[in-house]
């Protein structure tokens, strides 16, 4: 039980209890390793540690507030669903079309080298992979302003992390986390990619919006293997 187990923490284990909780509660997401900028290398995250050893713990906690604990070895992710479908992202167009590019481009970078769990993408990798998907054309939204933002929002959810520079800047990059492999709904990925590849002429910005821009449900409870492209961004928050 969880009290039984929280009191025999010392007080130090507590704070980090804590801290981890909060990250988890905010970020939904937290990866095994995290980049460190300083040293330009992954690292061992310590929430995920912490979490990862008092994982039932944690479980009991989460359960009170009818949320799911969920781990994935294989990928190195620890990450939370509501039971109750609520306090989820509701994520906007550019948002959904960049979520769209960064997985398929994810999938494809992994496909070659699978015994890597992250990938590293440049700004200009990101604007050409827009192009030749046909993405930018899609949306008048789609600009260097947009694009940023919606990193932004992937970065403090640990869907992707920046490696240099700043969003927005010219020469930023940043690394794609297999995080990405779990919000997104094989569901709306297939529907987006039936989408892009009508053969008729492209859909006015308005039905894009209709079909894609995501009212959010939870996170995939497991990463679909079979489907090459997906898209719709599921992302649980908690209230503020």
């Amino acid at each position: 039980m969880f009290t039984e187990d929280y009191e025999k923490l010392t007080r130090g284990e507590r704070t980090l209890f804590s801290e981890a909780l909060n990250d988890l509660l905010y970020q939904c997401f937290i990866v095994r390793k995290s980049y460190d900028r300083k040293s330009r290398m992954f690292k061992a995250d310590p929430d995920y540690l912490f979490i990862e050893r008092h994982y039932s713990m944690f479980e009991d906690y989460l359960s009170y507030m009818d949320m799911d604990l969920t781990k994935s070895d294989e990928d190195g992710i620890i990450y939370i669903t509501s039971g109750a479908e609520k306090n989820h992202l509701r994520i906007d167009t550019v948002t959904t079309l960049i979520v769209y590019a960064l997985r398929s481009y994810y999938e494809d970078q992994i496909g070659k080298a699978p015994e890597e769990t992250e990938v590293l993408m440049t700004y200009g990798s990101l604007n050409s992979l827009l192009q030749e998907t046909g993405l930018s054309n899609l949306t008048k939204r789609l600009s260097s302003s947009t694009i940023a933002t919606s990193l932004r929002t992937l970065d403090s959810y640990n869907v992707i992390t920046r490696a240099n520079g700043t969003y927005g800047e010219p020469s930023y990059s940043f690394f794609i986390l297999p995080t990405i492999k779990f919000v997104i709904s094989s569901e709306k990925m297939n529907a987006l990619y039936a989408f892009l590849t009508k053969p008729e002429e492209p859909t006015m910005e308005g039905q894009l919006s209709n079909a894609f821009d995501a009212s959010v449900s939870e996170p995939t409870k497991k990463a679909e293997e079979e489907t090459p492209l997906r898209t719709g961004v599921d992302i649980p928050v908690k209230e503020d």
